[in-house]
């Protein structure tokens, strides 16, 4: 049986690789403009997009809260899976400790004894249930960290906003 499925993968994998083809003598295709386009020694020219003309220059705090976004989000999605894996631990590690387990005492020693299964779901849901636990600790502090910054850099920002010159056009006036 097993000289049966090595010799039907071998076919497979001989039989994609011949139809997968790429030779040696294959012409190489560049994305440069032909000859024809553009006129010899110059460079083509690359049109900037309609709407604005140039872009705006990002503060210094705009890019820090950029950033803080983005490392909050990657800890929001470290947390939800850490989360997860502790729910996967613990839909295997008490169903197993419940049922496929069983607790005996013997001369005054209390004795643990599992099925198979019982074993392979301990085995398994220990791991992800302490793993998760741990994880799940460690992300949400680091996310609360994060949101923390974010929401003094806003508030920051807010105020420095707020404290600075503008024009008021319904008043027809500067305002402080």
């Amino acid at each position: 049986m097993k000289q049966v499925v090595l010799s039907i993968l071998g076919f497979v994998l001989v039989t994609g690789a011949s139809f997968g083809g790429v030779a040696a003598q294959d012409q190489i295709v560049t994305d440069t403009p032909s000859a024809s386009s553009t006129p010899a020694g110059e460079a083509p020219v690359v049109e900037a997009p309609p709407g604005d003309a140039a872009p705006l220059q990002k503060s210094y705090e705009e890019y820090k809260r950029d950033t803080l976004e983005k490392s909050a989000l990657r800890s929001r999605n470290a947390l939800i899976g850490t989360a997860a894996a502790t729910v996967v631990g613990t839909a295997l590690v008490f169903p197993a400790l419940a049922n496929q387990c069983f607790r005996f005492n013997v001369t005054g020693t209390n004795n643990i004894r599992c099925t198979k299964g019982g074993k392979a779901m301990l085995g398994i849901g220990w791991p992800l249930f302490f793993g998760g636990m741990t994880g799940v600790v460690v992300t949400a502090i680091m996310f609360g960290v994060r949101k923390g910054k974010l929401r003094r850099l806003d508030d920051r920002m807010a105020y420095e906003k707020a404290r600075a010159v503008r024009w008021d056009p319904v008043g027809s006036r500067f305002v402080f």
